[in-house]
């Protein structure tokens, strides 16, 4: 009883497409059934492209997958990720602990989640809220787990996605906005101690507003590569509302073999706007030296008017231009140090004063940044 994004079956010709089209609505989507790596699929805004479009895509997914078969599915022009945080015990009870908006990825990877999700009418957010606990009971789920919907802003209709059965990276806003621990749930319930659903459920109260950020081991400015190595330095602010998941710490050798998070920063406030400009503080007091993160990227992108007005969608950052307050040292050289402009001046015409440069601080970072 989800409701599912509206599509074909198996398409014979090009005359059943542009008939089927019609009826789903442009833009549509043309799927090979056996694509995959965004191969064999192709966006059509109308007859004219899925015309042209057709035997391409049917001859490129016989090329590369022996196989030329074809679907339409409908194309949601300003998706946002919503998710539904479900908890169950196995034998029919099951909670729906509010939603999560993860929209802001970047190449389908999540990088900022919030909770609850904004620009959500109370009616959409009820029966989604309904759809995923129904889903649920349906098959008496167990533990921890998310079902994932597309939302569509423009016709404020969402279409089932996924489940993901388990517990998510980002379940951190939940339980900030519910003041839960689902991971003692999830512990509590294989033990045979958690209390009943029904129990735990007549106290669930959403307080506020949750932000979270994920750091990972990458550089922004050079499209956004793998970081590894030594962190120098590890510092997080200490502040009220501020919860810091992470595993490193000074002396941490980072290695480029696996998933690249490094840390979750996590705030709760009474309300959005006060959980995004608190975000951005912390992240603003955070100090990761040794290693290049996206941890500026990710304070640039709570800056942007899009997020800031809950406008992102999840091809947003895909778009997202990333200003690196950055010096590149291609080939440093023995005489080379780093200054800032204008520098002590007064003491020489041109370039490093004869004493060297402006001050001793910078000369020390100089030197790190030339290693």
């Amino acid at each position: 009883g989800v409701p599912l994004l509206p599509g074909t079956g198996l398409l014979t010709n090009l005359e059943e497409a542009l008939k089927a089209a019609d009826t789903i609505g442009y833009p549509v989507m043309l799927k090979s059934t056996a694509g995959g790596g965004g191969i064999g699929m192709s966006r059509c805004y109308g007859p004219e492209d899925l015309s042209k479009s057709f035997e391409s895509v049917q001859r490129l997914s016989q090329n590369n997958f022996s196989n030329s078969g074809v679907f339409l599915e409908k194309f949601v022009e300003h998706a946002r990720h919503v998710e539904v945080q479900l908890f169950g015990n196995g034998k029919g009870q099951v909670l729906a602990l509010g939603e999560r908006d993860c929209s802001a990825q970047r190449r389908n990877q999540k990088v900022i989640e919030e909770a609850p999700a904004p620009g959500l009418t109370e009616d959409v957010r009820t029966r989604m809220h309904a759809t995923a606990r129904q889903l649920g009971e349906s098959i008496s789920y167990r533990s921890a787990g998310t079902v994932e919907f597309i939302y569509d802003p423009d016709t404020t209709e969402f279409y089932f996605l996924e489940v993901n059965t388990r517990l998510q990276v980002e379940h951190g806003v939940t339980e900030q906005v519910f003041g839960v621990d689902l991971v003692r749930w999830m512990v509590e319930l294989g033990a045979g101690t958690l209390p009943d659903l029904s129990e735990l459920g007549s106290n669930l109260v959403p307080s506020g507003h949750a932000i979270q950020a994920r750091i990972y081991a990458e550089d922004p400015n050079k499209d956004f590569q793998p970081g590894a190595g030594l962190l120098t330095n590890v510092a997080w602010p200490e502040q009220d509302g501020l919860r810091i998941d992470t595993w490193i710490q000074p002396g941490t050798e980072v290695s480029p073999l696996y998933d690249p998070m490094l840390a979750k920063v996590i705030v709760h406030e009474a309300d959005r706007e006060s959980a995004r400009q608190r975000l951005m503080q912390a992240l603003d007091n955070s100090q990761l030296y040794g290693i290049e993160t996206n941890l500026k990227y990710v304070r640039q992108v709570l800056d942007d008017p899009r997020f800031a007005e809950g406008r992102l969608f999840t091809r947003t950052l895909n778009e997202f231009h990333y200003e690196p307050a950055t010096v590149d040292v291609l080939s440093g050289g023995t005489l080379t140090t780093i200054q800032d402009y204008p520098g002590r001046i007064g003491y020489w015409e041109i370039g490093v004063p004869p004493s060297g440069p402006f001050d001793s601080y910078s000369f020390r970072l100089g030197n790190r940044l030339l290693g």
